[in-house]
């Protein structure tokens, strides 16, 4: 063993981010410039070192043109520094115990934002 602590859920999303990456024919330096990060950073993320934040995440899933949905990820350990919101949300999501279940949350979570958005007029 080296002495690092790696975290299952990270290690098995840098594997997933990774497949998603090389099915759509991009290398680690496409995929960085596509999604506007660092190619270095995107390595590590790959490589389990490091869970990527809800921006970072976001660009990445944008850039592969993915949805949360289809990568079925767990959420547990996505880093939310923007609004507590948008933290319940994602816990809720994770919640999920099926894709039924994460579809209707997914549904609910979308006509919220979009009564809040209306809200705001």
């Amino acid at each position: 063993m080296n002495g690092k602590k790696q975290n299952k859920t990270n290690g098995t999303f840098g594997i997933k981010l990774k497949e998603l990456r090389k099915a759509k024919g991009l290398t680690q330096q496409a995929l960085a410039e596509k999604a506007n990060i660092d190619d270095k950073h995107l390595c590590r993320i790959e490589n389990g070192k490091y869970f990527p934040t809800y921006a970072t995440l976001n660009k990445l899933l944008n850039a592969l043109g993915v949805t949360l949905e289809e990568v079925g990820l767990e959420l547990e350990n996505v880093k939310i520094n923007e609004n507590p919101i948008i933290t319940k949300a994602l816990q809720i999501l994770n919640s999920a115990k099926n894709d039924a279940e994460l579809k209707c949350y997914l549904e609910a979570l979308k006509t919220t934002q979009r009564a809040l958005e209306i809200n705001k007029t």
